[in-house]
C-alpha cells in the first residue's frame, strides 16, 4: 500500500499497468470530474455502492482520494496515530428502504497510518495487498468500498472527495454509514460518490491455457462417451 500525492497518481497507475499482464484494464474510475466538494468523516463508517464495467474481476490495483488536517495549523495531527480502513462488501444483506445493505465482507485491508495532514493525497493498494494473482471480486456488477477513520484529535478533519459521474463503470448519487447497522442517505446537494479507481485483470494465460485444455478434455471425454 502507497500514499501518493495527486500530481504522481496518473504516473504511479500507468507503471502499475505497464507491470501487469497485458490483460488488465480499468473497471471503475470516478476521478475525474472533481466537484469541487468535501464529504467530512463523522465517525462512522461509510460505504459507496458503485458498479464495476467489463468482466475482469482479479483486482491489482485500487486507489481512493482523502484529505486530513489539524485545523490549528502545523504539520502533524493532533491525534497520535490517525488511521484509515478500507473494506469490500457485496449487496446481500438485509435490505433498507427496498435496497440491499452492504453484508459479505471480501476484503478487509486493517487499520493503517495516514501518516501527515495533507490537502489531497491518494492512498494505493496493488498485489502487494491483495496477492500476486490479485483479489478476485465475486462481483457481477455492484459492490459496495467502505472507509473508516480512527485516532483524529479534537481539531483533526478527515474525509473524502467527491468526483461524479464516473468516466468508467457507474454509481448511484446516494451513499450507506453504518452507525451499527447499514443506512442508505443521500445529500440534496450533490452526489456523495467519493474520488476512486479499481484495476483487474483475468486469470495467467497459463491459467487460462490450463483451463481451456481441462475443458477440450472434458469434451473429448463426453464424446467418447457417447461413442460408447
Amino acid at each position: 500500500m502507497t500514499t501518493l500525492k495527486l500530481g504522481a497518481v496518473l504516473a504511479f497507475l500507468c507503471a502499475c499497468l505497464a507491470g501487469q499482464r497485458a490483460l488488465a484494464t480499468v473497471i471503475y474510475n470516478n476521478s475525474t470530474n472533481d466537484l469541487s466538494t468535501r464529504f467530512v468523516y463523522t465517525g462512522q463508517e461509510l460505504g459507496d455502492e458503485i458498479l464495476l464495467a467489463g468482466t475482469d474481476r482479479y483486482l491489482t490495483n485500487f486507489s481512493f482520494e482523502f484529505f486530513g488536517t489539524n485545523l490549528l495549523g502545523g504539520g502533524t495531527y493532533q491525534g497520535s496515530l490517525v488511521e484509515a480502513r478500507i473494506k469490500f462488501y457485496l449487496n446481500d444483506g438485509t435490505p433498507f428502504n427496498g435496497y440491499s445493505t452492504p453484508s459479505s465482507n471480501f476484503f478487509d485491508s486493517g487499520w493503517f497510518s495516514l501518516g501527515a495532514p495533507t490537502p489531497r493525497s491518494t492512498i494505493m493498494f496493488d498485489t502487494t495487498d491483495f496477492g500476486s494473482g490479485g483479489l478476485f471480486m465475486p462481483v457481477l456488477s455492484n459492490f459496495t468500498w467502505s472507509v473508516q477513520f480512527q485516532g483524529m484529535g479534537v481539531n483533526d478533519q478527515v474525509g473524502l472527495d467527491i468526483y461524479n459521474p464516473p468516466v468508467v463503470g457507474g454509481n448511484y448519487p446516494d451513499f450507506w454509514r453504518n452507525p451499527g447497522t447499514w443506512m442508505l442517505e443521500t445529500n440534496n446537494a450533490v452526489p456523495v460518490n467519493f474520488g476512486a479507481v479499481f484495476i483487474a485483470t483475468v486469470p495467467e494465460p497459463s491459467s487460462l491455457g490450463l483451463l481451456v485444455i481441462g475443458g477440450l478434455g472434458m469434451a473429448a471425454a463426453v464424446i467418447r462417451s457417447r461413442r460408447k
